[in-house]
């Protein structure tokens, strides 16, 4: 199997150095027989929703929780601040 990884690699929008395509030449076509290997297999009697489950969503609620020593500790450890405000550098360019 012949596959052009310079190609590949310019749709998938990656810069690969010349020992990366030389390694992607040599695996991507074992990957690429896999695949074709796994479309062998006969699925016909599986039924798609065998493996569906009723779980539902196990988490706990989130709860807001004051802490106050560590909010004093964030703001003590600020460089710029005042009142009640923290002062960080901007992210636009003027």
């Amino acid at each position: 199997m012949d596959i052009d990884i310079s190609h590949v690699a310019k749709l998938a929008r990656l810069k690969l150095t010349e020992a990366e395509q030389k390694t992607l030449a040599e695996q991507l076509p074992n990957i690429v027989n896999y695949i074709a290997k796994l479309q062998e297999v006969d699925t016909s009697e599986i039924d798609a929703r065998a493996y569906l489950t009723d779980a539902v969503n196990v988490l706990r609620e989130d709860v807001a929780q004051e802490n106050e020593a560590q909010r004093l500790a964030i703001i003590s450890a600020f460089p710029k601040k005042g009142a009640d405000a923290l002062e960080v550098p901007g992210v636009f360019e003027k």
